[in-house]
């Protein structure tokens, strides 16, 4: 038997460093329950709601004018991104927001004479319907499930498929807008044959096809086209799906002034933490061995946890400083000011490691007179073009401002927005046009094509 000494090396992780990390990613939110349950499990914590001292009035008048001036923006924004979200696919109808699809069928179901039984089928009926709004279970499935023939199954299935609204209960999205088309008095034969026969045809907008395979003019398609665009897809979509809405608490405030900008943390919604008195003095006492033991372990870890505190703040306070020293620009002049900028860049400044700066970001939000952003936001990728980097933001936005402006019966290629971008200085090339195309949910240009 031979003996050999080898040296290894291996990475340990400690519950202090586990810990470390997952408060880094905390939200404000987040952290200030966090602090709430800790306490609640360590006996020697005890925590205050935090309540402003004389020193930190300025500071809250600064953020309450902040607040104040950015609503108005916010608005904007939100205005902004529904359009954006509702110009997506088809129509997107909104639906009662504060009702659930589940309580608007039950409604519509108490005016009928059904047995116990039926009403038990509808029920799992109801229980089985996707984010959609379609029930896609064979009728067999739900006989045996429900221990019913199958014409009972089928017949509580159609009686499902005529409520509202329009399409609920679907099994496919051709027999949802055959539903809607049932009940529009505007639409006819023609777009229930293009529903039924041409979908694929209709979602590549090769109207012509269709028009030629129909046998009926290309101006007749094209408006039954329009008005099967007005269809809800999703007959789900805009009722309440159960999840709490989430309203975004800002980690960081940026305030411009004249002379430059204040970086504010916005720590005063998270609970001040400190250890109870007595428990140190109980433990400074000459008590029990095994309490004192127990009362030094909850103090360690107490002061273990403020230290994670603690170096979260400066950590987030370190990546706003960098960020608003790179990005001075935009919050001055606005988004279209946006620089490229990476995460590697952030860590080799701040003198952390890209994992750190990844986990800083998750759920932080930044606050600033250009309205509410995440923190990701302000890391756009980018490309070096002669002496100048500019940010794929940029980008974005000429590209979506070329396609606003073409001619829609001649929509540009992808080539030739890439010579387009090029006549802008943005050495784009075809690849990267379709990439971001496609990142901003704008059709190609064949799709985006308006016959009439």
């Amino acid at each position: 038997m031979s003996f050999r000494l080898e040296q290894t090396q291996k990475q340990i992780v400690s519950q202090k460093m586990i810990q470390s990390v997952s408060i880094l990613q905390m939200s404000t939110q987040e952290l200030a329950d966090y602090i709430k349950e800790v306490t609640l499990e360590n006996p020697v914590l005890d925590f205050d709601e935090r309540i402003p001292e004389d020193k930190d009035q300025e500071r809250l008048k600064k953020l309450e004018w902040l607040a104040s001036l950015d609503e108005q923006n916010r608005s904007y924004y939100q205005y902004d991104h529904e359009d954006a979200e509702n110009e997506k696919g088809m129509n997107n109808v909104a639906g009662p927001i504060d009702e659930r699809l589940e309580d608007v069928v039950h409604l519509q179901l108490l005016g009928g004479m059904y047995t116990d039984k039926e009403q038990e089928v509808f029920e799992y009926i109801i229980q089985c319907l996707d984010s959609r709004g379609y029930f896609t279970v064979p009728a067999s499935e739900v006989a045996k499930a429900n221990h019913v023939s199958l014409e009972m199954a089928e017949r509580c299935i159609a009686v499902m498929r005529d409520l509202e609204p329009a399409g609920v209960c679907a099994a496919s999205m051709q027999e949802c807008l055959l539903k809607q088309l049932e009940k529009r008095k505007d639409c006819g034969d023609l777009e229930r044959e293009i529903v039924a026969g041409y979908m694929e045809l209709l979602g590549k907008n090769q109207l012509p096809a269709i028009a030629k395979s129909l046998r009926v003019s290309l101006a007749d398609v094209v408006q039954a086209a329009g008005r099967i665009r007005e269809l809800n897809p999703r007959p789900a979509q805009g009722f309440d799906n159960g999840d709490l809405m989430r309203y975004v608490i800002p980690d960081i405030t940026v305030v411009k002034f004249q002379d430059g900008f204040e970086i504010l943390l916005n720590d005063y919604t998270c609970p001040t933490l400190h250890i109870n008195q007595e428990y140190l003095a109980m433990l400074k006492s000459d008590c029990d061995p095994e309490v004192k033991e127990y009362l030094f372990s909850k103090v360690r870890q107490a002061e273990e946890l403020q230290d994670c505190i603690s170096r979260r703040s400066s950590t987030l306070l370190a990546l706003a400083r960098c960020i608003v020293d790179v990005q001075k620009d935009f919050f001055v002049y606005g988004e279209k000011s946006v620089k490229p900028f990476r995460l590697t860049d952030a860590a080799e400044r701040i003198g952390c490691h890209e994992s750190t700066v990844s986990r800083a970001l998750k759920d932080k939000y930044l606050q600033c007179c250009q309205g509410i952003y995440p923190l990701h936001y302000f890391f756009q990728k980018g490309f070096s073009q002669g002496q100048e980097a500019m940010a794929s933001l940029q980008v974005k936005q000429a590209l979506a401002e070329i396609i606003e402006n073409e001619d829609k019966q001649k929509p540009y290629s992808d080539n030739k927005l890439s010579e387009l971008l090029q006549e802008q200085g943005m050495d784009i090339s075809r690849r990267t046009v379709a990439k971001y195309r496609e990142e901003m949910k704008i059709a190609n240009g064949r799709e985006r094509k308006q016959f009439l």
